[in-house]
């Protein structure tokens, strides 16, 4: 016959192992040194690469500093150059006006003892050139007149432009009209 148990089966409980992990003391060795070295090397490298970070860190802010102050160097230098140039176009401008005050003077200076007998000057305008206007007695004097200019080693290009006959007072004269520019 066949026998069935039908009552519940008791769990008969197992006693755990303990995990014996026996390592001899030579191996032991040997793992632990390498890895303790190896652990004091990297806190030696991360060591050196602060204190050099902050040393770097301390330079570039030195450098900052002075890269301010020769900023505030260059401006004052900037300021100090525009001054300069101003001055030296005040300079130049009362140089100009020195030399153009100047020239009326030479005009009427080198005209006036250029002049003949018999010549007289109505009007003098100086532009880029010099023109004159006048009378005189003859077609004879106006001709001496520019020759007479001419002959000036301050002048350049005398050409006489117009000459005509009018009368003043009931006497014929000569009305001329010359132009020439100044050797600057």
């Amino acid at each position: 016959m066949i026998k069935i148990n039908l009552l519940p089966k008791k769990e008969i409980k197992k006693a755990p192992r303990k995990l014996e992990l026996s390592l001899p003391t030579e191996s032991l060795k040997k793992i632990i040194i390498p890895l303790a070295l190896t652990l004091i090397l990297i806190i030696g490298i991360v060591v050196y690469f602060e204190i050099t970070l902050a040393d770097l860190q301390k330079e570039i802010n030195q450098q900052r500093t002075t890269l301010a102050g020769l900023k505030q160097k260059i401006d004052e230098v900037k300021k100090f150059e525009s001054i300069n140039k101003e001055i030296e176009n005040k300079t130049k401008l009362i140089e100009d006006f020195k030399r153009m005050q100047a020239i009326p003077l030479t005009i009427l200076s080198t005209v006036v003892k250029k002049l003949p007998d018999g010549v007289w000057i109505s009007k003098i305008n100086y532009d880029d050139t010099v023109t004159i206007e006048g009378y005189a007695f003859s077609n004879l004097n106006v001709v001496s007149f520019v020759d007479n200019l001419k002959s000036t080693p301050q002048l350049n290009e005398v050409n006489l432009i117009e000459t005509s006959q009018t009368e003043f007072e009931k006497q014929l004269i000569y009305k001329f009209v010359i132009k020439f520019k100044l050797k600057v």
